[in-house]
């Protein structure tokens, strides 16, 4: 009996020693299991646990650029994979963007227009939009913040209605209506 205990508890260590049960982690454990319950096929899921090598940081920072400067053959890495999320930095631009255009818009209307404001409204004069091109043009119709010039409202209001812009058709033919002969004369071709 204690030969056979004593062969038993030698024995013992030699099960775990095995091929079947070399585990070194509880991953590798895993996978051993999952071995023998897919006679020794391993699926997908469990082949890819491990963490990528791009991944581990030591790689990154151990790895060198190589000089592509004049070296057609020289291969690139592979662009690191930005783990930052961009679109709450990109919703907070177009806040801060619409924030500043509301702001233009109430300095305009309170007859506070800095360069500031003038700069915006070009700036969205450029792009189109056809909220900067109506404000614009009314400003030259009353002088808020430029001179008077009707020949440029005229210009702007004329913009305005091609961008079907209620009532910018008849505020252009009111502007037309109050310049005088020259002014008329130089927007001829217009």
């Amino acid at each position: 009996m204690k030969k056979q205990l004593a062969a038993f508890i030698y024995t013992l260590p030699l099960l775990f020693l095995s091929a079947d049960a070399a585990a070194a982690s509880l991953d590798d454990l895993y996978r051993d299991i999952i071995r023998s319950d897919n006679q020794g096929y391993l699926p997908l899921f469990v082949k890819n646990r491990k963490m990528p090598d791009i991944l581990g940081t030591e790689k990154i920072a151990d790895a060198s650029l190589p000089n592509t400067a004049g070296d057609a053959d020289v291969q690139k890495l592979p662009d690191a994979v930005s783990l930052v999320n961009p679109i709450p930095a990109r919703e907070a631009a177009l806040r801060a963007k619409q924030l500043k255009w509301e702001q233009t818009l109430k300095a305009i209307e309170q007859n506070r227009v800095t360069p500031l404001e003038l700069d915006e409204l070009h700036y969205r004069l450029h792009l189109n939009d056809p909220k900067a091109i109506e404000v614009l043009a009314w400003m030259y119709t009353k002088g808020v913040g430029v001179q008077v010039d009707y020949i440029e409202a005229y210009k702007l209001y004329r913009r305005a209605a091609l961008l079907n812009i209620p009532q910018a058709k008849e505020n252009a033919r009111l502007v037309f209506q109050s310049m005088n002969d020259e002014q008329r004369q130089k927007i001829k071709g217009y």
